[in-house]
């Protein structure tokens, strides 16, 4: 089931965007639900007490809080989520891009304009959800990961720690260049090496600092002479993963 929630202050516009969404499924066999807030601040609300949506149809100007904000809160708690701004001014098109958005539609907009927005937030959807990765555990057996679950890799002598989203700590026996070279041929650009010894997903990375990168809250030490390139790593996966 795709979850989308459409945040606006004004009630005759979430009905407006649920009817494009029905329409844009109308065809489709994806089961959809819906949850609508005409207050920015009662939607933080919902996704701080653990709320979560694959799609998220966030108005921009609304009291209180920009759409933006609500995105950067939003992006605190889920980074996979797909957020498509739909806004009268093209004045906010730089900050939707730093928080990773999906699309940025003006207003009053085409149905085939929404459509091609949610077309492509389907697709990173569905990219995510397909491509995964068998790690032969230390100890023995395997496991079949999904690549936007795992957060980073971290060398301990001849182990691979495998951090993932939820918390777990999976070790398997493979040198970090063979990893990179086995996710290069899953997921292309999506993992980079900001220090000897790890390999990060970008996907996951949440800032970049002259001497470490923030992933989930861990501080990922960062090579000397390494910012800039691992910025520029990041800058290219992430615009060429939004024209997939």
């Amino acid at each position: 089931m795709l979850r989308i929630a459409i945040c606006d202050d004004q009630p005759d516009q979430i009905q407006s965007i649920r009817r494009s969404s029905e329409t844009y499924f109308q065809n489709k066999h994806d089961t959809v639900s819906y949850e609508t807030f005409d207050k920015s601040f009662s939607f933080v609300d919902a996704i701080e007490q653990g709320a979560v949506f694959d799609i998220v149809l966030l108005d921009v100007c609304m009291p209180g809080i920009l759409g933006t904000e609500v995105a950067r809160e939003l992006r605190k708690y889920n980074r996979a989520t797909e957020i498509i701004f739909l806004t009268t001014s093209d004045e906010f098109a730089v900050d939707a891009f730093a928080v990773k958005a999906t699309d940025y539609l003006l207003k009053p907009f085409t149905q085939s304009q929404f459509n091609k927005a949610m077309d492509r937030a389907i697709s990173f959807i569905r990219q995510r959800n397909s491509a995964k990765i068998v790690l032969r555990l230390v100890g023995g057996g395997i496991c079949i990961e999904e690549i936007a679950q795992i957060l980073y890799f971290e060398s301990s002598g001849h182990i691979l720690r495998v951090h993932l989203a939820d918390g777990t700590v999976l070790e398997t026996r493979k040198s970090g260049q063979e990893m990179k070279d086995a996710l290069d041929k899953i997921a292309p650009g999506q993992f980079a090496s900001p220090n000897k010894g790890y390999l990060v997903n970008l996907a996951a990375v949440h800032m970049i600092k002259s001497d470490y990168v923030e992933i989930a809250g861990q501080e990922i030490p960062l090579g000397k002479r390494k910012y800039r390139d691992f910025q520029e790593l990041y800058f290219q996966f992430m615009f060429t993963a939004k024209q997939m």
